[in-house]
């Protein structure tokens, strides 16, 4: 029987990923699990963007996040706006559509997450001379980077600019193989990714993918969340597929 991976999102940047994993013999599974669509504070963000004080910058956590920004960014004719103020995004995927117009974005280079995030924007406070913190965010999005910051005496104004809604694939290969003990890989971009799979499983398949899959995580936020919801076979890094 053939080994299974699962791919827990559906997006173009994962093609070569899914050729190399069929051409070594792996069964692929790309369910569509989330949809995203404008979150409630996008006209309010760019409001803020357009009286933004002095010492005021930008943070996000996510890829989408980045993308709803540049879809409101033209229609409003307020790119510009963004040249003045620091940017900064958890890593270099989430960096990349703000990059993309030509915007200057700190990233985190190794091992991002949401807790070296806020020590790269609290090691540019003095130099910058930042006081406030614009957080773009989704509806399912954790606290760590706000409160991380807050804690350290920066005020931070949350913008949820994108809502992720979860879908319903077919999970019914990924059953099978957990029911027929066939091995199991699963490769997880987001928390969100995590928790729109498993409302999908029953029980005792949930139960299995804990116990038996072998987990891989893009970011420590999602690892982190893996490690919460007790998946006992963690890989390491994003290359553990073998022939």
């Amino acid at each position: 029987m053939k080994d299974l991976l699962v791919i827990a999102r559906e997006d173009d940047r994962d093609h070569s990923l899914a050729t190399d994993a069929d051409r070594m013999g792996y069964e692929v599974l790309r369910p569509a699990l989330l949809a995203t669509e404008p979150g409630k504070d996008i006209d309010r963000c760019l409001a803020w963007i357009r009286m933004a004080p002095e010492g005021s910058a930008v943070a996000w956590t996510s890829r989408r996040a980045a993308r709803a920004l540049t879809r409101a960014l033209e229609p409003a004719g307020i790119r510009n706006l963004l040249e003045r103020l620091p940017l900064f995004a958890v890593g270099a995927e989430s960096a990349a559509p703000i990059r993309e117009l030509g915007l200057d974005v700190s990233f985190v280079a190794e091992h991002p997450s949401a807790a070296a995030l806020a020590r790269l924007v609290l090691e540019r406070r003095a130099a910058r001379g930042i006081e406030c913190v614009a957080f773009l965010h989704g509806n399912r999005a954790r606290p760590d980077l706000p409160d991380a910051l807050r804690s350290e005496g920066l005020a931070v104004e949350g913008f949820e600019v994108y809502r992720t809604r979860f879908l319903a694939p077919d999970l019914g290969p990924l059953e099978s193989a957990l029911a027929a003990g066939r091995d199991v890989w699963i490769y997880y971009y987001s928390p969100s990714g995590i928790e729109a799979l498993e409302q999908r499983l029953r029980p005792e398949s949930l139960e299995l993918l804990h116990r038996r899959a072998r987990a891989v995580a893009l970011g420590a936020t999602t690892r982190a969340a893996l490690q919460e919801r007790g998946y006992a076979r963690l890989e390491a890094g994003m290359a553990g597929l073998t022939a």
